[in-house]
């Protein structure tokens, strides 16, 4: 979660920081700069009393075996939708809005005693997905990504769940429609066949990030909990997502946009269960 320090030229050593002005860039950095800096994130669903029917995810920062990193929580994501929508609408076609804000980000916030902004100003990305109509291929699911920090109001690109026969997956489009990531995970495993209740490898999905060339660049792992593999009953599932090595701020931000599209079309259930 750290941007890189800067050294003194005048001394002779190779890393000698200049720690005001690290600290600095540290309060001015935004969050989109800070999601940058990260290898992975680890995304928790979270069950909260009172809100019944809407998905919640806290994000944290993850380090290279795809672990959570403790204390290090990047952001908050939230789904807006109506009852009426969630009551008569499947996962898959419902519309929605989900909130990612940085709330809970303990770097954007080093004085404890500073007064909180107000939600609307916390907000760091939208991601907005509309009713489709989908038969086929025709009308497939869309996911947009916009960045809103600060009073932005900048279209990243989108997700699209595209047809596939024994796969599943996502593919990723920037915001001049070129392909950047495709995220993909056979049918054939366990989890979707044959689950025993109390195995953790019949409970998990392997995806692969993929370049369009289709060169795996990224591991992704969803793990599903269950009542024999779980020691809390605060939270759900997980997800753990390593960024490719090359991939830019707004690609790491699509990536994560895509993880929760994934969630939703294929692992979303009654919360209560």
């Amino acid at each position: 979660m750290q941007s890189p320090l800067q050294t003194l030229d005048s001394l002779d050593q190779t890393k000698a920081y200049q720690m005001p002005d690290y600290i600095d860039s540290q309060k001015n950095a935004s969050c989109l700069d800070i999601l940058g800096t990260q290898t992975g994130v680890y995304i928790q669903q979270k069950f909260e009393k009172f809100q019944m029917g809407l998905n919640i995810f806290k994000v944290y920062a993850s380090n290279q075996l795809g672990e959570e990193i403790k204390f290090k929580q990047l952001f908050k994501c939230k789904e807006i939708s109506s009852n009426c929508t969630r009551f008569w609408l499947g996962p898959k076609t419902r519309p929605f809005e989900m909130i990612v804000d940085n709330s809970q980000s303990k770097d954007l916030q080093p004085d404890i005693n500073k007064k909180l902004p107000q939600s609307s100003d916390r907000t760091i990305f939208k991601f907005k997905r509309e009713y489709q109509c989908t038969c086929f291929c025709c009308n497939r699911p869309r996911l947009e990504v916009y960045y809103v920090e600060n009073g932005q109001n900048q279209f990243l690109g989108y997700i699209i769940d595209p047809i596939y026969c024994c796969r599943i997956g996502c593919n990723i489009f920037d915001s001049n429609d070129n392909l950047k990531y495709m995220i993909e995970a056979s049918a054939c495993q366990s989890y979707f066949w044959c689950r025993c209740p109390c195995s953790v490898e019949c409970n998990k999905v392997d995806f692969t990030i993929k370049l369009p060339t289709g060169e795996v660049v990224a591991p992704m792992l969803k793990q599903i909990k269950t009542w024999c593999n779980s020691d809390s009953t605060s939270y759900t599932d997980n997800i753990s997502v390593m960024f490719p090595l090359k991939a830019s701020k707004e690609d790491k931000a699509l990536i994560l946009a895509a993880t929760i599209m994934i969630e939703f079309m294929y692992f979303e259930r009654d919360q209560d269960t």
